[in-house]
Order: C-alpha cells, then sequence, then structure tokens
C-alpha cells in the first residue's frame, strides 16, 4: 500500500471513528443522563493511537461535534465534560491546536459562568503553546471581565514576555494595575515606557497622556485622604484647601500637569478636576 493510499484510508478511518463516537454519544444520550453519555467518549491518548498518524484531524473533527453538542441548549448538566472534551480528549490529539483551548474555555465561562474551569483550560494552552501571545493575552481579559484586575495584569504580563507579542499588550497589563487601584505603581510602569528610548512616538505619546491623567488621579487620592482625616478629628470640613496646610496636614497642596489649583467644595469636602484633565475610567 502505497503512502498516499495509507493516508486515504487513515482518513477515513478517522471520519468514522468520530462518526462513530458521535453517533454512539447521541444514541446514548437519548437512554442515559447527558452527563452520563459523555463518559463513553475515550481520552486523548488512546484516541491518538488508533487515529493512525491523523490525531491532528481527528482532533478537527471532536472539535466540529463538541460545537454542534454545546450548541444544544435543552440538554441539561452540559457544562459538567467541557474540560474532559477539549483538555483531556482535543488538547491529548492535538496540543497545538489553540483555537479548542479558547472555544472550551468560551463555554466554561461565558455559558456555564465557570471562571475557574475556563482558566484552567487556557492554562493547558498557555503550558502546551510556550511561544503563543494570544492564550494568556485571552485569559487576560476574561480576568479583567471578571474584575480580577490582579490576576488579569499577571496574564497579560505572561502575553507579553512571549515572542510576536503586540506593543499594546504591555499597554493593557500597565492598565491593569490602574483598574486594580494601585495608582503609584501604575504611574512609575508608565513612565518607564516614556523614558523607554526604544519606545516608539506613538506609545510614548500614549505614556505621557498616562502619566497626566495618572497624576491628577494620586492628587484626588492623595487629597481625599487628608480632608477624611481632617473632617474625623475636627468633626467638619476645612474651610479651604489651604486650612490643611496651616493645621499640618499636608506638606503642600499638588497641581494638575498644567500647574493649576484643584477645585474645593467645602460643603461636601470633594476635591475635583477640571472636565478634561482626567481619563475617563475605562479609556
Amino acid at each position: 500500500m502505497n503512502s498516499a493510499l495509507r493516508s486515504l484510508v487513515a482518513l477515513a478511518l478517522s471520519i468514522v471513528a468520530v462518526t462513530g463516537f458521535g453517533t454512539q454519544l447521541d444514541r446514548r444520550a437519548k437512554q442515559l443522563d447527558d452527563r452520563e453519555s459523555l463518559l463513553y467518549l475515550p481520552n486523548g491518548k488512546h484516541l491518538k493511537v488508533a487515529s493512525m498518524g491523523q490525531s491532528s484531524l481527528l482532533a478537527d473533527l471532536i472539535y466540529l461535534w463538541a460545537i454542534q453538542y454545546y450548541a444544544s441548549y435543552e440538554r441539561e448538566d452540559r457544562f459538567q465534560y467541557v474540560e474532559h472534551i477539549f483538555g483531556d480528549v482535543i488538547a491529548q490529539l492535538d496540543p497545538h491546536y489553540t483555537d479548542a483551548y479558547w472555544m472550551g474555555a468560551l463555554i466554561l465561562i461565558v455559558e456555564g459562568k465557570d471562571l475557574e474551569a475556563g482558566l484552567r483550560l487556557l492554562d493547558l494552552g498557555i503550558a502546551n503553546n510556550p511561544a503563543d501571545w494570544m492564550l494568556p493575552y485571552l485569559a487576560g481579559w476574561e480576568c479583567h471581565h471578571a474584575g480580577d484586575f490582579r490576576r488579569a495584569e499577571q496574564y497579560f504580563g505572561q502575553a507579553e514576555s512571549r515572542p510576536g507579542a503586540p506593543d499594546y499588550v504591555a499597554r493593557t497589563r500597565i492598565g491593569m494595575a490602574a483598574k486594580g487601584g494601585d495608582l503609584v505603581r501604575a504611574y512609575g510602569l508608565w513612565h518607564q515606557v516614556w523614558q523607554d528610548a526604544e519606545s516608539d512616538a506613538t506609545t510614548r505619546s500614549i505614556a505621557e497622556r498616562q502619566l497626566r491623567h495618572l497624576k491628577v488621579r494620586i492628587d484626588l487620592q492623595e487629597m481625599g485622604k487628608w480632608i477624611e482625616r481632617f473632617r474625623m478629628e475636627n468633626e467638619r470640613w476645612p474651610r479651604a484647601l489651604s486650612e490643611l496646610l496651616q493645621r499640618g496636614y499636608a506638606d503642600a497642596l499638588p497641581v494638575d500637569p498644567q500647574g493649576r489649583p484643584y477645585r474645593y467644595d467645602p460643603q461636601s469636602g470633594v476635591v475635583t478636576a477640571d472636565d478634561g484633565r482626567i481619563l475617563p475610567e475605562e479609556s
């Protein structure tokens, strides 16, 4: 049997194998609980041996079948074996099938509302594909959507360190530090970018804008702490920001990046910046 014929035979066997698995699962799903039917899909290590060198093709076919299976909203508890299908089966057949990690994670996180399970699947893909920046980048955004900015920053840092990662990945990582409330550290990171001789004009411009933005936020945060301490100790708001200096609550009053003073309302104890001096929170 020549090599071309062997490949055709292997392809046919792979298609028959996956079709058989899909048919068996669909048939069993009518007789058994949906969760139990998924147990009939063998582990990827066993399927790889049976694929006769066509494991990547078999992974493709199971991937397509899985999308169809999980698109059926009538199936109860259909999320229980997502990690098995995408992690133990498809990933073992083809560890470099990056789309499968992301799709499985998407099903778990968006449909199944299970962030940790989705991140476990993405972590498996990240470990199996050390040169890929997209998987940790996607994991970072999932953490961002969940409000876990510290972990998001860690994932974006992984993405940044991988070959071919675009410049915006580093900017996104720094942005997570600010969203997590660590304004001073974010300011220091942007300052490093601004000082970096290898930063292009666009990146330096973005860094400069972020530095102005963060300075305003840091100033407002710091003055807010002084004012609150004054109120706690004097049972009233300061009559003016200058009273903070006179009473020893501050050594100096900060000004905005253009050298202008901040506005203060003695009725509410709130310090604000003029419109345009601070970026929207989602920028």
